[in-house]
């Protein structure tokens, strides 16, 4: 072999490299955005624990309601005396801390049927009133708050510790981008101009033009799952308000520019 012919393969083999590394970008931006799949496995996983979950607390079998997709419990319908929590009445005045305790440990003793490791939830919020607790949880398994239908899990326990709804929209975790590739400067530009339709109180349809830049502010990152079809897409997205006394929540995808759901945040 010739000096001649081995420097044609050299340089051959580092162009072909140059080739492939160049187009590696190209190949991650194809599984953008992310896809969780309906899953009949999941499925029959959901409804596997449903059964052991009913039977550890003696309650009779009842068929589950479960969110298409994610698998995760929309309600305890058939469930007409809820789960007891609570195997003896706290003392008093260590009712609320043993309620948010019980159903901390329902919530780590379930982690399969709700779809999440109870450390990458928090409990945001509690509604107290006569007849017991609504615990609000949201979703931190991911690096920006999840935003939209998902991400977020209700429970409503009774005073006496029967927790009598459970309303799941927990996401499964998936690989994303951490930073976006469009900039938090363009996402405002682009509701810039941009006009917004809805109906007033007497039924006739309105416009209100965004005119301005300080008519819009780019809140923050958000993740964003979009249900189509028989899956979810999960995507980076650009939260920005647009508007003041009368505004709108627009999702701007911050990888790939285009709008992906808006919100009207007033009621009419």
């Amino acid at each position: 072999m010739t000096l001649r012919t081995i420097t044609g393969l050299t340089t051959l083999l580092l162009l072909t490299m140059f080739e492939a590394s160049a187009q590696t970008p190209g190949a991650a931006k194809q599984s953008y955005p992310a896809v969780i799949k309906d899953s009949a496995d999941r499925r029959a996983k959901a409804e596997r624990e449903w059964r052991r979950m009913l039977d550890s607390y003696g309650v009779p079998q009842t068929p589950p309601d479960l969110y298409p997709i994610t698998n995760t419990p929309r309600s305890l319908v058939g469930v007409s005396e809820g789960i007891r929590l609570l195997s003896a009445k706290p003392e008093p005045g260590m009712e609320t801390f043993a309620l948010r305790e019980a159903m901390k440990a329902f919530i780590d003793r379930w982690r399969e049927l709700l779809g999440i490791d109870p450390s990458l939830i928090s409990l945001v919020s509690v509604d107290a009133s006569g007849d017991g607790q609504r615990l609000t949880y949201r979703q931190v398994s991911y690096a920006h708050p999840v935003a939209g239908a998902f991400g977020e899990m209700v429970a409503a326990i009774s005073r006496d510790g029967r927790l009598i709804q459970l309303d799941d929209r927990f996401v499964p975790s998936v690989d994303l981008p951490l930073k976006p590739s469009l900039e938090r400067d363009t996402a405002a530009k682009k509701v810039v101009g941009r006009t917004f339709s809805y109906t007033d109180i007497a039924g006739r349809e309105q416009q209100t033009l965004i005119g301005a830049p300080t008519e819009v502010s780019v809140k923050r990152l958000v993740i964003l799952p979009i249900e189509k079809g028989d899956a979810v897409e999960v995507r980076l997205a650009w939260e920005v308000i647009a508007g003041k006394s009368l505004s709108w929540t627009v999702y701007i995808a911050a990888v790939t520019g285009e709008d992906l759901r808006v919100v009207q945040n007033f009621q009419t």
